[in-house]
């Protein structure tokens, strides 16, 4: 009886699948459809950045502005410009398209859009891919988050999420096509609809789809589930298609539109049942030997694998070191001493490397490859990495239960790869390799420069590219303080542990090392209270972030040296922003910001940023604003740089390329 019933589970298991494969394989993680890593692009033919939009249906997931931002890490001043929605807006109706702001980009011989998404309990790449309803699928996920199990995902859990998107060629935009839109394709729409929604040609719908999707893309039969390139002349309105246009015959439209859907979903629905007849019929006769066959080949491989299930949780117990000595990463203070420690329950990125790999790594520690005090870069694998070189006593102090699957993907944290513990006085990390170098390298001029790891001296950074960095930084703020759980303090925010990617996108170094920092708190970024009482508070990272927006605004170091006839006199940013402020002097202001800008940015924008950065500064805790109000007027800083129609933002190149150490290019990170 129990065999019977499995029997007919699987058949009509076989017929859904069967039955729905044509919209939802593209979604799979077993997807061999050519597109469903997203549209290829060609250095060639296309833009390589662009700024674009998708359109996102709201559902039970996605139903209000803030789950958009928590969930999706959607700026909702973006969200609420992109829309048109009033300051008051909040919830969403159901089913309500919403236009989304996309930064479309090449990489890796693909477009995407990179989202950072914050998981439910028991969500899946693929249950991912269904809520944004085409506009990614699981294989892209996967890709892209090749270290993350796909399936019972834990709550928190942040992900890259890379979006379908695709910029025009050249070609295209001479033809009056600004932006292509990605567009989720739903039951019953047709090209020669969406033409008129989107006030486009059913020609050039056609003639962009087939340039990104190939043979692949059929004209007839759009498979919901899959995404639709749009070419528009310009930035999508809600009305063009919220209420697509319909002929008027005299009768109510809501009416033909009912009949319609009713005839359709019938003949769909007899359809199926005709085909779920015949394979059923087809299954009975011909595959019922191979169903017996299966079930006893999966109850023999169910034992195999407990057996081997077995074995590896032994074997996962715990992370050996290069002396074979057991190290617990959960955090914890345990002293190394060889005694077999409980693996934190969480899972960790954290690999293991020997003495002689760190040695080959770095040349011997040779000094060209020195980036500042005790940072070698390294190659281990044909990968660049930035090794640290640190106390053996200090290691204990890292939190390593914060590099787990929540924390580890975060585009706004550099990630810790792993570790060389030894018996001597020195030990080893391994980071992610930062190709431009620290903010500090940028501003001031560190030793990375002179090392020729970034060897043009005349390189500076644009306006644009200064507000981003802040933003960037801000982000990472934000989700140290305000998403991860406990709240988590960095407590050594400054220019140098702002780490610059090859497309200059800043990263927040030294996390989860607060405890190792305690007496190393650079002089200029240290809160008041720290000095006075040793609050430890995000209020803290506030104001060292403020004096990293007074660093970028003027080129200055935290501390000046002023010569004075007395004697040497030291000034403070965060003093003499107060002072320039205070005297509403507008010539003084612009003298202070950044001669290396000369007439190159907005000084409205200036003006806002140096309000921003004295209120981060202020003496009382309290008057600071906090990370997620940072990054809502840093957003709408950049977001008015877009409005303006001023060159995009995230910007792969400063004034000049720097000129990088020959073998660390050969490779990114």
């Amino acid at each position: 009886m129990i065999v019977a019933f499995q029997f007919w589970a699987f058949v009509f298991f076989f017929l859904f699948i069967t039955l729905s494969a044509h919209g939802e394989d593209l979604l799979s993680c077993d997807s061999k459809s050519p597109s469903a890593s997203g549209y290829r692009c060609d250095r060639n033919v296309h833009l390589l950045q662009c700024g674009t939009f998708g359109i996102l249906r709201t559902n039970s997931l996605y139903d209000s502005l803030f789950n958009l931002s928590s969930y999706l890490g959607i700026n909702q001043y973006l969200l609420r410009e992109a829309n048109g929605f009033s300051p008051d807006t909040e919830f969403l109706a159901t089913d309500q398209p919403l236009i989304i702001p996309l930064d479309c980009k090449c990489i890796g011989g693909f477009f995407e859009s990179e989202l950072r998404k914050t998981t439910t309990k028991g969500e899946s790449f693929y249950s991912i891919a269904q809520s944004l309803e085409g506009l990614t699928t699981c294989k892209a996920i996967q890709e892209k988050n090749p270290n993350v199990t796909p399936w019972g995902l834990s709550e928190k859990t942040l992900l890259s999420i890379p979006l379908r998107c695709a910029c025009p060629s050249p070609q295209e935009i001479t033809l009056r096509t600004k932006l292509l839109l990605s567009y989720p394709v739903k039951q019953g729409d047709t090209i020669a609809a969406l033409a008129v929604s989107f006030n486009t040609t059913v020609d050039r719908i056609i003639d962009v789809n087939r340039r990104s999707q190939g043979a692949s893309f059929r004209t007839n039969g759009l498979s919901p589930a899959s995404t639709l390139l749009i070419p528009l002349e310009g930035k999508p309105k809600l009305g063009s298609f919220t209420k697509p246009q319909q002929p008027n015959l005299g009768y109510p439209a809501a009416s033909i539109a009912s009949s319609k859907i009713h005839k359709k979903k019938t003949k769909m629905r007899m359809m199926r049942v005709y085909i779920a007849v015949a394979l059923v019929v087809f299954v009975a006769i011909f595959a019922l030997p191979a169903v017996f066959l299966f079930y006893f080949l999966k109850r023999k491989g169910d034992i195999l694998s407990k057996e081997r299930d077995t074995e590896l949780q032994k074997l996962s117990l715990s992370v050996r070191t290069t002396s074979e000595k057991k190290v617990s990463f959960d955090g914890s203070q345990n002293d190394l001493d060889g005694q077999i420690i409980d693996a934190t329950p969480h899972k960790l990125f954290v690999e293991t490397y020997t003495i002689e790999e760190i040695k080959k790594a770095t040349e011997e520690f040779d000094s060209s490859n020195l980036i500042e005090d005790s940072v070698f870069h390294g190659r281990i694998s044909g990968k660049n990495l930035a090794i640290k070189q640190m106390e053996t006593s200090s290691i204990s102090k890292i939190d390593f239960g914060l590099f787990n699957d929540a924390i580890h993907h975060h585009p706004n944290i550099i990630r810790l790869l792993g570790t060389c513990v030894t018996e001597g006085p020195d030990s080893f990390l391994v980071f992610e390799y930062a190709k431009n170098g620290s903010l500090k390298d940028w501003l001031h001029g560190g030793l990375a420069m002179k090392n020729q790891f970034i060897a043009s001296c005349d390189c500076f950074l644009t306006w644009n590219q200064r507000l981003r960095i802040c933003l960037d930084v801000a982000t990472a703020l934000q989700f140290m303080h305000h998403i991860m759980d406990p709240v988590y303090v960095h407590r050594n925010i400054k220019s140098r542990n702002i780490l610059l990617d090859e497309e200059f996108k800043a990263k927040v170094g030294n996390f989860g090392m607060a405890r190792c920092v305690e007496d190393d708190v650079a002089k200029g970024y240290l809160a008041p209270e720290c000095l006075k009482q040793e609050i430890i508070a995000p209020s803290i990272d506030i104001f060292a972030f403020g004096v990293i927006l007074l660093e970028v605004l003027s080129g200055q170091t935290p501390i000046r040296i002023r010569n004075v006839t007395e004697g040497e006199d030291e000034v403070a940013l965060s003093e003499k922003i107060k002072v320039i402020l205070e005297s509403e002097n507008v010539d003084e202001l612009r003298e202070w910001v950044d001669s290396a800008l000369g007439e190159n940015y907005s000084f409205d924008a200036a003006v806002t940023l140096a309000n921003l950065a004295r209120a981060c500064v202020e003496e009382e805790p309290s008057l600071r604003p906090n990370a997620g109000e940072i990054v809502k007027k840093l957003s709408r800083l950049v977001e008015e740089k877009l409005l303006e129609g001023e060159e995009q933002l995230i910007i792969s190149e400063s004034s000049c390329k720097p000129l990088f150490k020959a073998e660390a290019t050969s490779t990114s990170m």
